[in-house]
């Protein structure tokens, strides 16, 4: 298991230790912090930034909610941990909260080491590093593209491609674990390049991305093994969507994975799955 970063945010310090003791039977690698209150987690991610934060939200003065709405100018622009809600709160109007202050997974009190475990799990697959190539003719797309997937939660090292041609020269190279490729583009087209790229890296995943809904495409895209189309605009929340499903990442409260994309022929009476 990769070397983890965690900080326990509760005001409780049984629960800090059960957490903890927890978390390192399950992963003994894992650097676990502890903060007794709000204002001491926000000091501590002032000058650093775990991987994983359990928060707990019912704290005295002031609490868990308040930190998550202030994380943009206390991370400044650094990444943000995945934040996982450990409070007892599980009213609507706290789940609403937490989903759009961008909370990723409940862990409620008391702990199952199960679910401690299947939460490190999910957060390991995240926090591993992966290679993704941006495939597009036009720069404009591609930056819009890359700020869009910079916000995923999951760890993306970012390049891109101009062009069918690079981006397949790129993928023979290695390295490469995804790529999100525009299927309308001059020369190789996005049908084409990935193809190409599936047929020679057989763990690549490719996304293709488009501005038409065009049944036929995405018929042809299963065809040759591409499980997942977005149709552009598309947004960060859907990008995790698809990852999610494509690495195998267990679905949470806040986050559901999509399906692959699943076309019967009518003229064939075949079902193409990727």
């Amino acid at each position: 298991m990769l070397n983890l970063r965690a900080l326990i945010v509760d005001d409780s310090a049984i629960v800090r230790t059960q957490l903890r003791n927890e978390i390192r039977e399950i992963a003994p690698d894992c650097h676990v912090f502890e903060s007794a209150s709000v204002l001491e987690a926000g000091r501590f991610l002032l000058r650093s930034v775990p991987d994983v934060l359990f928060l707990d939200l019912n704290m005295p003065n002031i609490n868990g909610i308040e930190l998550l709405k202030r994380f943009d100018a206390v991370l400044e622009g650094r990444r943000p941990p995945i934040v996982v809600s450990i409070s007892t709160d599980m009213r609507p109007a706290t789940l609403e909260a937490l989903k759009a202050r961008g909370a990723y997974a409940l862990l409620p009190k008391p702990f199952d080491k199960t679910k401690v475990a299947m939460m490190l799990l999910r957060v390991v697959k995240m926090v591993q590093l992966r290679r993704v190539l941006i495939v597009d003719d036009s720069a404009t797309v591609r930056t819009v593209v890359k700020r869009i997937i910079e916000h995923s939660r999951f760890k993306l090292d970012i390049e891109e491609a101009a062009n069918g041609t690079d981006a397949i020269r790129l993928f023979r190279g290695g390295g490469f674990d995804l790529a999100f490729i525009d299927v309308e583009m001059p020369g190789i087209d996005g049908l084409e390049a990935a193809g190409e790229i599936l047929y020679s890296s057989g763990d690549a995943h490719v996304v293709l991305m488009s501005g038409k809904d065009d049944e036929s495409i995405r018929r042809a895209a299963c065809h040759i093994g591409v499980e997942f189309f977005l149709r552009k605009p598309f947004y960060a929340k859907d990008v995790d969507e698809v990852l999610h499903s494509l690495y195998s990442v267990a679905e949470t409260e806040f986050v559901s994975g999509r399906e692959p994309d699943v076309f019967e022929d009518p003229e064939a009476d075949v079902l193409y799955v990727p």
